[in-house]
């Protein structure tokens, strides 16, 4: 299997200002850096120092929506872009943007994630959830013996319920490419 990744900063950059122009709305930082992050092509530490040189440098416009601010590329960012977009390999470009649009469709569903860790007998029960208004989309308990693991696996589909239902119905559906993809 080969792993992309994307280490130029400027890269990085291009990369975030494709997301963002691509997506089209503005966004909440955690949104950004979920989408960013999700498939792996950057790490945090060189997300979180682009993204603010980015808007430091005027690339990106933030503004106030209440409580939480929205980020969204400006249109020297939309220059930048315009000049630097085919730096990206083809494929990076289709497989983020793909994830990116699954992701924010997957958040504007109303869709909450409930996770939990109970005692049981010699070991712990962690059930994961995805639930929207109406009914439960996704539900599993597991069974594990230690506690820090559980509440590892915790902490991991809380971070990232949508990769790991989009992956279960992959390995259900028996479309298993979805782990093998580069």
């Amino acid at each position: 299997m080969i792993f992309l990744k994307i280490e130029d900063k400027i890269d990085i950059k291009i990369f975030i200002l494709y997301l963002l122009n691509n997506v089209g709305e503005p966004l909440e930082f955690t949104t950004v850096n979920d989408m960013v992050l999700q498939d792996e092509f950057v790490n945090y530490f060189d997300f979180a120092f682009c993204f603010s040189e980015l808007l430091e440098a005027g690339q990106i416009d933030e503004y106030e929506n209440g409580e939480t601010p929205l980020y969204f590329i400006s249109e020297s960012g939309k220059e930048t872009l315009a000049s630097y977009e085919s730096s990206l390999l083809p494929v990076i470009r289709e497989r983020a943007l793909k994830s990116a649009l699954r992701l924010i469709a997957f958040n504007r569903s109303g869709n909450r994630i409930v996770s939990s860790i109970t005692e049981c007998g010699d070991g712990y029960t962690l059930h994961c959830a995805i639930i929207d208004k109406k009914k439960t989309l996704f539900s599993v308990d597991l069974y594990v013996a230690e506690k820090s693991y559980a509440e590892r696996l915790k902490a991991n589909f809380e971070e990232r319920a949508e990769v790991i239902y989009r992956g279960s119905l992959s390995l259900l559906s028996g479309d298993v490419n979805f782990i093998f993809d580069d």
